[in-house]
């Protein structure tokens, strides 16, 4: 047996017979053109694989790239396409492809690893369910007509025609007034990476990343399309949607909008035309919970939020390391040194005047970007006091959710 490594080239095709036998059994696209960052040549050394005779016959997929939370930046490495042959279980070759994989994470400095998954794999490595998501589920007819971009009475609606309705139909154009909703083209790619890049919360994204998600129209994990929105000649949001999936009974009659940015009312005003667009009664909008311009905007039609973890799992890799990345921002919170923290590889003491109380590493990412009930709040564990409201003030943060970086 050959491994833990890098992938070497003359390997990719047996690396792709084996996800897409573990995880494209029903033959429904393939697992290289459907996640192109992760899959790209230049990614190979970190697509960690046990070799058997020549056989890619295990793999874990890392894919490295820094995120910001309100400015602040560090470097994740997201693990996906998790896969090892039936024949080869019970060997634990994935358990060393993934030692593998946070052995060079760590080298590299990233602080956090995102996990599309939650079984014993991970979580007996240190993986945890944190960060605060929003779902809103926003049923057909719920706006009134004269809020979205399709009300009728402009020039050109295409309303009723059926998905992908509108005056062009090679791009599904719909528009009335001065607004316009299409599926994104490489023009507006430049537009669309100043849109996310503004978002506080998000990874760092080139463009070149954004064309080829955008290009692969697979948004995280089933089909779909982007759609960008434009008032008055000018990109102001865009969102990647999810299409409905007819064969399932749930989801027949649902889209959902998997990555947003820009202006969340010009979203709001464009959500009635999506109806048509998709042939749904649904639209789902996933977003962070931090988004509280989109809350307030649906709010007053009777649509709130139903709260959602992270969808799969987090391991930190440098808990001392997450800490310092905010250490200006808790200092421009609350006051130099009000706040300080001695790290051990067991557990981080925090100290706010004459207290101090330590939570377990293990326990950190929870407390940093918050959890999802019933999952346990660390700060619930710290008794009321100075020390509590200082990490009340700083804490949760916003992790960043995946959209378009879901491997």
């Amino acid at each position: 047996m050959d491994g833990p490594r890098g992938l070497k080239a003359q390997e990719f095709d047996s690396l792709c017979i084996l996800v897409n036998t573990v995880f494209r059994g029903d033959g429904v696209g393939r697992m290289e053109a459907q996640y192109p960052l992760l899959f790209a040549p230049d990614n190979y050394d970190e697509l960690f694989v046990m070799v058997d005779e020549g056989v890619v016959v295990s793999h874990v997929g890392a894919l490295t790239r820094d995120i910001s939370v309100l400015g602040c930046r560090m470097s994740t490495m997201s693990i996906g396409a998790v896969a090892t042959y039936e024949s080869h279980r019970g060997q634990g070759l994935a358990t060393q492809l993934m030692e593998a994989a946070i052995r060079k994470a760590v080298a590299q400095d990233a602080v956090l690893m995102p996990i599309s998954g939650g079984r014993g794999l991970y979580t007996r490595l240190g993986a945890t369910r944190i960060g605060q998501y929003a779902l809103f589920s926003v049923p057909r007819d719920t706006l009134p007509a004269g809020d979205g971009a399709a009300a009728g009475d402009g020039p050109g609606t295409g309303v009723g025609d059926g998905p992908g309705a509108g005056d062009d139909p090679g791009t599904g154009e719909t528009a009335s007034g001065e607004t316009e909703i299409r599926r994104a083209e490489a023009e507006d790619l430049h537009e669309m990476i100043r849109l996310y890049a503004e978002e506080p919360s998000r990874y760092v994204r080139s463009t070149a990343d954004l064309r080829m998600a955008v290009d692969a129209a697979w948004i995280c994990d089933r089909d779909g399309e982007t759609v960008v929105i434009r008032e008055e000649g000018r990109l102001v949001a865009y969102a990647a949607i999810q299409k409905r999936r007819p064969d399932r009974e749930d989801e027949a009659r649902r889209a959902r909008l998997a990555e947003i940015a820009g202006s969340r009312s010009a979203l709001v005003r464009a959500l009635p035309c999506l109806y048509d667009r998709y042939d749904v009664d649904h639209l789902e909008i996933v977003t962070t919970a931090s988004d509280i311009e989109l809350a307030s905007l649906l709010r007053p039609h009777g649509v709130t939020a139903a709260p959602q973890g992270f969808s799969g799992t987090v391991l930190v890799l440098q808990p001392e390391r997450l800490l310092q990345v905010f250490e200006d921002y808790i200092t421009d919170v609350l006051g130099r040194d009000v706040l300080t923290w001695d790290a051990s590889a067991d557990a981080v003491v925090f100290r706010c005047g004459k207290k101090d109380h330590a939570v377990a590493t293990g326990d950190l990412g929870a407390l940093v970007f918050g959890v999802v009930p019933p999952d346990e709040d660390p700060i619930e564990t710290i008794p009321p006091g100075l020390l509590r409201t200082s990490l009340e003030r700083v804490f949760p943060l916003q992790l960043p959710w995946y959209g378009f970086n879901f491997v």
